[in-house]
């Protein structure tokens, strides 16, 4: 079992009555109770402190050599402390910074973090969820190896490497409606439970709306990160498996990255579709305002493809991964999955994500 540290940093204790249009009505106690059970779900037995004082999380840090991993939210220190970023770049266990809010939606002043590039990963914009998130990341990172390579100068032009011992490959480009608040470590669990299965797999970070992306230089970054990936992963060509609006990015930079097999699931293709979430409708209108990569101007992959949905995602209908599959005619193998909903087939044991592995493993 891990051993995770979650130190929250001035004004945390306020939680519940600090402006709870931005940080919600959990309390501090009600949350630290949250991380606890989220750790003791995930594997982690957690240890949370909460202070005012700057010095106190710097001891806190410089104490940590018996955890782990740090999950951290510095609070208004993220955007200034330089002391409390040299204790975390000194110690030699991951690190993972936390925000509830999103901090780059706000005043200018709260969207630099002096601690993001000493950190492992950066979560932010979610909620209370950030930190079961954080959790997750660092038990993933724990289960196997995993090398960050870099295909361009933007933070978000990286990649996650982790070995296979097979001949096959996958990318994975994750979902999040084409926003900044989501990122990789949303299909990180899929990368280690193919990685178990022997499957090298590179999992893919882009520009997205709120970190310098939109259908241009989104597109050109999946592409980029793809041949990157390629070149990583095998002599064969990759199987390029996507989540939401990962799908919807896979499926329109397939045609030209000469992969081996393409995977779709839960994919979001028509933001302005009955039935769509209304953050993500908003968010496609803003990545492509022009719908440019609507199905029908979309060119068809000369490779397999499974479409994968859960038939009780409330976020993304099925209806659009049924368009997909007559879009693409007899290429595409379409599954609707019983009693699973949009962010259940993120999770190994999801009978998706079953389906997933067994279609792989029939790849010639």
């Amino acid at each position: 079992m891990l051993r995770v540290l979650c130190l929250n940093g001035p004004n945390l204790d306020m939680l519940g009555r600090r402006e709870p249009g931005v940080y919600g009505s959990l309390t501090l106690p009600e949350l630290e109770e949250r991380v606890r059970r989220w750790g003791a779900d995930s594997g982690c037995e957690v240890e949370c402190l909460q202070s005012n004082r700057e010095s106190e999380l710097i001891e806190a840090i410089h104490g940590a050599a018996d955890f782990d991993g740090v999950v951290i939210n510095p609070g208004a220190l993220t955007h200034t402390s330089f002391a409390l970023r040299d204790a975390v770049a000194a110690v030699d266990i991951p690190v993972v910074e936390v925000h509830i809010s999103n901090v780059r939606s706000r005043d200018r002043w709260r969207r630099r973090s002096v601690l993001s590039d000493v950190a492992v990963h950066t979560i932010f914009g979610r909620g209370p969820d950030g930190y079961r998130a954080a959790l997750r990341h660092l038990v993933n990172r724990a289960s196997c190896p995993v090398e960050t390579r870099r295909y361009g100068p933007h933070p978000d032009q990286v990649f996650d490497l982790r070995p296979g011992s097979g001949r096959r490959g996958a990318a994975l480009v994750h979902g999040g409606f084409w926003l900044d608040t989501w990122g990789r470590d949303t299909t990180e669990s899929w990368a280690v439970d193919l990685h178990r299965r022997g499957v090298a797999t590179a999992n893919l970070e882009y520009r997205r709306l709120g970190s310098g992306g939109g259908v241009v230089p989104t597109l050109a970054d999946v592409a980029e990160a793809l041949a990157a990936a390629s070149d990583a992963l095998s002599p064969t060509p990759p199987i390029v498996i996507g989540h939401s609006a990962g799908a919807h990015l896979a499926l329109a930079v397939a045609a030209r990255a000469g992969i081996g097999g393409l995977v779709l699931v839960s994919g979001v293709y028509d933001p302005a579709a009955p039935g769509v979430d209304e953050v993500g409708a908003a968010a496609g209108r803003r990545f492509d305002p022009d719908a440019a990569t609507r199905l029908d101007r979309l060119a068809p992959p000369d490779c397999p493809v499974l479409l994968i949905h859960g038939a009780e995602d409330r976020v993304v209908p099925p209806a659009q991964s049924e368009a997909a599959a007559a879009a693409l005619g007899g290429v595409a193998e379409l599954a609707i999955v019983p009693g699973e909903g949009h962010f259940d087939v993120l999770k190994p044991a999801s009978e998706s994500w079953r389906k997933v592995a067994d279609w792989l493993e029939r790849l010639p």
